[in-house]
């Protein structure tokens, strides 16, 4: 995973940014992710701003083959996820220290 503080100081400069605090908040909330999930590439995504609401959303890169959630099998003419149109996998929060669904 890149270092997210570092790469903020950058946006920062160019007047876009989290801030660090918000930055730092991200990066380990976006750790426990990756050390949960079994991720092996994990990005922020981005933001999106809310009428009610903010969500972070970051994206994520499964090995090819491993099985779905609960462990269902893909149905007949689905590709495995990890692979093909399914290689990304995308969580979503309200916020740095909520639960990523």
């Amino acid at each position: 995973m890149p270092d997210t503080l570092a790469d903020s100081k950058i946006w920062e400069w160019a007047g876009v940014g989290f801030g660090q605090y918000e930055t730092m908040l991200l990066q380990k909330s976006m750790k426990a992710l990756a050390l949960s999930s079994g991720m092996s590439q994990l990005k922020l995504w981005g933001k999106i701003k809310g009428t009610e609401k903010d969500y972070y959303v970051v994206e994520g890169t499964l090995e090819a083959g491993e099985a779905a959630e609960g462990g269902e099998e893909p149905a007949e003419g689905f590709e495995p996820r990890g692979s093909g149109v399914n290689k990304f996998v995308y969580y979503v929060c309200n916020g740095p220290l909520q639960e990523w669904v």
